[in-house]
């Protein structure tokens, strides 16, 4: 772990944060067991670079169920779960590449993850739009 000069977050990498993208290859190494984010300019950038898909299958799903169709039945349970998985491979996506690599290499397992998260939220609005 190192604590980034620019953005103040105490990261897992070595060479480059992956919040504001400055050099950190030169950083005292910080003994700590997780991550540190600080919210600020860089994290909420982050968070929108990574869940602009997700939410934007969210506002879809919703007017779709919403708007468009008038009864709420077990057939949206689907779509719900779909996009919950979707949001949850957004915001903790890298987590869940870092837990996958007991398995899998560190590439792979981020294509994994960011594959499942781009596959549920299309099939989200898929399943919205042949329910009825």
């Amino acid at each position: 772990m190192k604590k980034c000069p620019n953005c103040k977050m105490i990261v897992d990498a070595d060479n480059e944060c992956p919040f504001c993208y400055a050099t950190i290859t030169y950083e005292p190494i910080v003994n700590r067991d997780k991550e540190k984010y600080v919210f600020n300019k860089y994290f909420i950038w982050h968070l929108i670079k990574q869940c602009w898909f997700s939410m934007l299958c969210l506002i879809i799903v919703v007017i779709r169920l919403f708007c468009i169709i008038n009864t709420l039945d077990s057939f949206v349970l689907f779509p719900i779960v779909c996009l919950l998985v979707s949001l949850i491979g957004s915001l903790f996506g890298r987590k869940i590449t870092k837990y996958m690599q007991w398995k899998y290499s560190e590439g792979y397992s981020e294509f994994r993850t960011v594959s499942i998260k781009y596959i549920t939220g299309v099939l989200a609005i898929l399943f919205s739009f042949v329910m009825h």
